[in-house]
């Protein structure tokens, strides 16, 4: 699969674009049916280990961390290495030899909300899953189209003023907490069987998630063999029936089979995961 000449203009000018999955929808209901099976009935025990805030009813495999059990195991890698999505990353990232960072679930919580930011570091291209359906009423995606680029100052000035304007005055990061309306900004409503692709510098927050439920998303990045930005030695973080489950091509985007550094930045996060962090089949 290739995104056709509409979506990449759309992509690089506007810093999104939704297509439809390219995988077999059994893959999504796989991905929902994991989740069913780790969920946790006590959301307080989630919340009493999970200093991310990044989840509701999936529990943190360790304390503080952003990893539950479902991150990289084998449902989320066959959607997230599916020769179609590593296509489609190869021909977004200009490069034939590529690998997977990262990916993550983000169980947003109900009354919970992002704010508005651009994410951090050098710019890439996000993956995004939201396998469970996203709606404006449970916290789906807002975007400023066209964010991208430039510097990102008049755009906190344009947030101050429009929180400002609109009364918005509790803090941010706190439960119920819902950030201010910003001109132009658009709702990106998903199926489940819709994915999105965005630039990471574009300006974007979410809407509060008003229902009863976690809303579900796994994202993820690939980066070019040239970007020395490795996060983990997959080797240490898989179990080996779920290795032994990947095909060979799978195999090759993880780097199971090559030599590389970690990027220094992941050190201390490193020392605290490495055995106690693995992803499985499920």
């Amino acid at each position: 699969m290739k995104f056709n000449k509409d979506q990449l203009e759309q992509y690089n000018t506007e810093g999104y674009v939704i297509f439809e999955c390219p995988f077999p929808e059994q893959l999504t209901t796989d991905c929902m049916a994991a989740v069913e099976k780790v969920r946790l009935d006590d959301p307080e025990e989630v919340t009493a280990c999970d200093g991310k805030r990044n989840h509701y009813r999936l529990k943190p495999q360790i304390p503080g961390s952003y990893w539950c059990d479902l991150d990289h195991s084998l449902p989320f890698l066959k959607v997230i290495l599916h020769e179609e999505i590593v296509e489609l990353a190869r021909q977004i990232i200009g490069e034939e030899d590529l690998y997977l960072r990262n990916a993550g679930i983000n169980e947003q919580a109900p009354n919970r909300s992002t704010l508005w930011h651009r994410d951090g570091g050098a710019a890439w291209a996000e993956f995004m899953h939201y396998f469970s359906g996203a709606r404006r009423e449970d916290g789906c995606l807002r975007v400023v189209p066209g964010s991208q680029y430039g510097p990102i100052e008049p755009w906190k000035d344009l947030l101050e003023q429009s929180r400002k304007e609109q009364g918005v005055t509790t803090s941010p990061g706190t439960d119920g907490f819902e950030d201010a309306e910003l001109p132009e900004e658009i709702s990106l409503e998903v199926d489940p069987h819709h994915m999105i692709v965005r630039f990471s510098q574009i300006f974007h927050a979410t809407w509060l998630n008003r229902s009863d439920k976690g809303r579900c998303m796994s994202h993820w990045l690939f980066h070019s063999h040239t970007e020395n930005n490795h996060r983990f030695d997959f080797n240490e973080y898989l179990t080996p029936e779920l290795i032994d489950s990947l095909t060979q091509e799978q195999k090759d985007v993880l780097w199971l089979d090559r030599e590389f550094e970690i990027d220094p930045k992941f050190a201390k996060e490193r020392e605290t995961e490495v055995g106690k962090v693995k992803w499985g089949i499920i």
